[in-house]
C-alpha cells in the first residue's frame, strides 16, 4: 500500500458517491488513485447499516430513470458495471394522503396529465402549462430540446411558477409534494431543479436490489479494478497546500490503518474534496489560500434543512397485506410555506411532515432487511437544524459527545413519537407493530457525514444558489477540485454521479471551470453521461479486478464487462 499511496496522482477525501464517481472515472483513464473517508464504509449516504440483524439504507430511499438509457446506468455503464433496478408501482410510486383525499403520482407524463385532468377538471390550463414547462426544462438540461425554457427559468421559483398558473392550494400542494426531497418551501425552490427532479421520477421510479450499498461497492470494485486504493477510518486533518497549489492530504492521527502501512500524508498534484463544502473551504484547506470573495461565497451560502428519520421494523407483512410498493406522504394541511416557518424559526410543524419508505416492499428478494412475517420501513420528517434545538454544543465536529446528553435523548424521542403518530395516517396500526426502532438526527448527520447543519443535501437550491451560481469543480487553488451535493451537479444519487463525472472530466483536463460557474448545457448532453454518442471504449482497455472487500454476503457483484471511457467524453458542461 505504501508505494501505491507515495505515487498517488489523485487523492479524493470523502467516499460518498460524488468521490466515488470522480474516482472511478480517474482510476478508468489511467490516475492512481487514492480515496480517504473517516468512515468504516465507503459510500456516505449510500451506505446500509445494520442493527440487531435488521439492514436499513442511510439514504438510498428511491431513484428516478434508471430504465434502458437512465441517468444513473448511464453513468456506472462507461465503467461495465450492471446493476439491477427494481421498478416501483407504475400506477403510482408517491402516494399522498391528505386529510380528505389520497392522490397518487403515476409513471409518465401523459398517465400523470390525464390524472391530474380527472382530479382538478377546471385547472386544465394550468395543469398542461405546468407539465409542458418541466418537461422543457428537463429537455433543455438534460439535451434534446432549445435552451431558452432553462434561460427563461433559471431565476424562477416554483411558488412563482404556480402564482403565475393561479392554482389551488391543494394542487400546489401535490405538484410540489415532493419538496422534502430538495428541503424547500415553493417560495424558495429553484424551479429547474424542481422540474428535472419531478421528470426524474416520471421517467420511472426505481429502487437497487440489494440497497443503496451496491451502487457504492460496485464504484469501489472500479476504483480497486485499476489500481486505486480506498483508506477507510482514517480522516483529513488538512488538505496541503503549497506555493498556491494543493499537494495532497494530512492525515489526523491515531489511523488505524497506519498499521497497514498508510503514512501521515498521502503527497499528490491533485486533490479532489468530497466533503462539505464549507468545511473543505473553511477548515480542510483554511481560508488564507482562498481569495477574499470566495470564503465570502462560501460563508455565506445558506445549507438545506436536515432530516430525522426513524429507522424500523413491524410485525406485519404489508406484501400479503397488498399494500402496493409505492412511498407514502403524510400530509396535514396545504400550507407548506407556513410549515417551512416554522421549522426556519427552529420548532417543529405539529403535526409534522412525514414521508414512509417500505424497502421489504421495494427489494422483497433481500432477506438481510427483516425476517419473514415483517416489514423493514423507514419514516422521515424534516426537522431544525441548530445544535440548540437538539440540546448539543459545539456537536460532534467540534468532537462533543453527545449521546449520553439527557436533553439530547429527549428531544430525540419527542421528535419521533409526534413522526410516528403522524406517519398512523398512512399506515394505521403502525406503532402497536413495532419490533425493532432506532432513529437518525442531523447530529447522527454530522457525527459520520461531518456535513454542517446536519443535512444530506448540501447548498439549498434555491435560485441565486442553483445552476450558474453554484460552485464549479475547479478553484481557485491550483490542483484542488471540488464534487459532491454542493457543486454543479447538486444533490441527490443522480445529482452527485453525475456531478463526479463533471469533476473527473475537469481534472482530466478535457474542461475547465471557475469558483462560480457561468456554464450551459451542451446541445444534446446529459450531464450524467458526457456528450451524446461519445461514449466510446477504451481499446485493450483492463477489466476490473472485482473484489468482496466490504460488501455484504449475497449482495448482487456489477457486471463484468469492459469499461468505456476516454477523457474527451466524460463531460457535457461548458464552464468558463
Amino acid at each position: 500500500m505504501e508505494r501505491t499511496l507515495r505515487d498517488a496522482d489523485v487523492v479524493v477525501v470523502g467516499a460518498g458517491l460524488g468521490g466515488l464517481t470522480t474516482a472511478a472515472y480517474l482510476a478508468v483513464l489511467g490516475r492512481r488513485v487514492v480515496v480517504v473517508d473517516r468512515h468504516s464504509v465507503a459510500g456516505g449516504n449510500a451506505t446500509v447499516f445494520r442493527h440487531r440483524g435488521f439492514e436499513f439504507d442511510v439514504g438510498v430511499h428511491y431513484l428516478g430513470d434508471c430504465g434502458p438509457g437512465g441517468s444513473i446506468p448511464g453513468v456506472l455503464e462507461p465503467l461495465g458495471v450492471t446493476l439491477e433496478f427494481a421498478e416501483m408501482d407504475p400506477d403510482g410510486f408517491d402516494t399522498f394522503v391528505f386529510p380528505d383525499q389520497v392522490l397518487e403520482i403515476p409513471k409518465g407524463v401523459d398517465v400523470f396529465r390525464e390524472r391530474l385532468h380527472e382530479t382538478f377538471p377546471s385547472e386544465r390550463e394550468g395543469v398542461d402549462t405546468y407539465l409542458d414547462a418541466i418537461v422543457a426544462v428537463d429537455r433543455a438540461l438534460l439535451g434534446g430540446g432549445p435552451s431558452e425554457p432553462l434561460t427563461a427559468h433559471a431565476g424562477s421559483t416554483l411558488g412563482g411558477v404556480f402564482d403565475d398558473l393561479g392554482l389551488s392550494p391543494r394542487l400546489r400542494s401535490l405538484l410540489g409534494g415532493q419538496h422534502g426531497t430538495y428541503a424547500l418551501p415553493p417560495s424558495r425552490a429553484s424551479f429547474v431543479l424542481h422540474a428535472v427532479l419531478a421528470m426524474h421520477y416520471l421517467k420511472g421510479a426505481y429502487y437497487p436490489v440489494g440497497g443503496g450499498q451496491v451502487i457504492a461497492d460496485a464504484l469501489a470494485d472500479v476504483i480497486r479494478g485499476h489500481g486505486g486504493e480506498i483508506v477507510l477510518r482514517t480522516p483529513v486533518e488538512r488538505i496541503v497546500v503549497e506555493e498556491g497549489a494543493a499537494r495532497g492530504v494530512r492525515l489526523r492521527p491515531p489511523s488505524p490503518e497506519r498499521r497497514r502501512g498508510v503514512p501521515e500524508e498521502i503527497r499528490a498534484p491533485v486533490v479532489v474534496s468530497n466533503a462539505d463544502l464549507k468545511r473543505t473551504v473553511l477548515e480542510l484547506v483554511g481560508p488564507e489560500h482562498f481569495p477574499s470573495e470566495t470564503v465570502e461565497a462560501v460563508r455565506g451560502y445558506r445549507m438545506a434543512l436536515p432530516l430525522f428519520v426513524e429507522y424500523l421494523v413491524i410485525d406485519r407483512d404489508l406484501r400479503t397485506e397488498g399494500h402496493p410498493n409505492t412511498n407514502v406522504y403524510v400530509v396535514s394541511d396545504d400550507d407548506v410555506e407556513g410549515q417551512y416557518g416554522t421549522l426556519e424559526a427552529g420548532r417543529l410543524p405539529d403535526p409534522p411532515m412525514a414521508y414512509m419508505t417500505f424497502a421489504s416492499l421495494k427489494d422483497p428478494t433481500n432477506p438481510r432487511l427483516c425476517r419473514p412475517g415483517q416489514t423493514n420501513l423507514q419514516v422521515m420528517t424534516l426537522v431544525p437544524a441548530a445544535h440548540r434545538y437538539w440540546g448539543v454544543g459545539g456537536g460532534p465536529a467540534a468532537g462533543e459527545r453527545y449521546r449520553r446528553n439527557r436533553e439530547y435523548a429527549a428531544r430525540k424521542r419527542e421528535v419521533a413519537d409526534r413522526l410516528l403518530a403522524t406517519a398512523e395516517r398512512g399506515l394505521p396500526g403502525l406503532r402497536d407493530a413495532i419490533v425493532f426502532e432506532e432513529s437518525a438526527t442531523p447530529i447522527t448527520h454530522e457525527r459520520f457525514v461531518r456535513s454542517t447543519g446536519g443535512t444530506s443535501y448540501g447548498i439549498e437550491c434555491s435560485p441565486d444558489q442553483f445552476l450558474f451560481h453554484r460552485p464549479a469543480p475547479t478553484t481557485p487553488v491550483r490542483g484542488l477540485f471540488l464534487c459532491g451535493a454542493s457543486t454543479m451537479g447538486a444533490h441527490g444519487i443522480a445529482g452527485v454521479m453525475g456531478g463526479g463525472v463533471m469533476t473527473a472530466s475537469a481534472v482530466a483536463g478535457h474542461r475547465s471551470g471557475s469558483w462560480r460557474a457561468s456554464a450551459s448545457p451542451r446541445p444534446g448532453a446529459d450531464p450524467a453521461t458526457g456528450p451524446a454518442g461519445q461514449v466510446a471504449g477504451v481499446p485493450g482497455g483492463r477489466r476490473s479486478r472485482r473484489r468482496t472487500h466490504g460488501r455484504s454476503p449475497g449482495r448482487p457483484r456489477p457486471g463484468r464487462g469492459g469499461s468505456r471511457v476516454r477523457a474527451d467524453s466524460i463531460t457535457s458542461w461548458r464552464c468558463t
